[in-house]
């Protein structure tokens, strides 16, 4: 005996939720029942509240926490009158997609992102917790590092995976004139404001330490 389409619709939701594929899920939904999808400002995730255009850590679908922008949020109600929370993530990438070569890969943090155009519906549960997304010069008048928060200066290309605006187009400093990096050390001169890698003024870590008043060469 054939099934109808309300159990056949019904079945396909349950497999298409099964098998992860909530983009196929809200093309379903869409074209067979709009009346079935409402869209929300915020949801509420194991206690926390999250909110539209908010920056999130999210677990994907291969169980590896990423972070993203969460820019939409909605609730499928299927034929049995179950509610079906499904968010829509814009993604940030990281140090390790970039296509850079190794001299230019220096510059870059592990706490740096870097927004695509790369968008991915997911179940709402994959929220982990809120992220802190800063400018560059935000995040470097941190007093300390914190796991939540990063900071971005640039979008990523994803056809040529390389970052827009480019490196070579970033605010640079010291005599090797590359951009900076919070995660490696650097001094500041007293004179010209000017800030330097140790290793390009020949100071070691625990000399830069001692220093209290430092000039670089063009200053001195």
């Amino acid at each position: 005996m054939k099934e109808d389409d309300s159990a056949l619709s019904q079945k396909r939701i349950d497999e298409l939720i099964k098998d992860q594929k909530y983009a196929a899920l809200m093309q379903l939904i869409s074209r067979k029942d709009s009346s079935r999808l409402k869209q929300y400002n915020s949801i509420k995730i194991k206690n926390q509240i999250f909110r539209l255009n908010q920056d999130v850590a999210v677990c994907a679908n291969n169980n590896d926490v990423y972070s993203g922008k969460l820019i939409k949020i909605y609730c499928i109600k299927d034929k049995n009158n179950q509610h079906v929370p499904v968010i829509q993530v814009q993604w940030y990438y990281t140090k390790q997609d970039l296509n850079l070569d190794k001299n230019l890969m220096k510059c870059i943090s592990i706490k740096e992102l870097f927004f695509s155009t790369h968008v991915e519906y997911l179940a709402a549960n994959k929220l982990q917790c809120p992220i802190e997304v800063m400018t560059f010069d935000q995040y470097t008048q941190l007093e300390y590092e914190e796991e939540t928060k990063f900071f971005s200066r640039a979008a990523i290309n994803l056809k040529t995976m390389e970052p827009m605006p480019t490196v070579g187009e970033w605010t640079k400093s010291c005599v090797c004139r590359m951009p900076q990096n919070p995660d490696i050390q650097m001094i500041q001169c007293e004179t010209c404001g000017e800030w330097f890698h140790l290793d390009c003024v020949n100071i070691k870590p625990e000399e830069a330490e001692q220093i209290e008043h430092y000039k670089c060469p063009g200053c001195q």
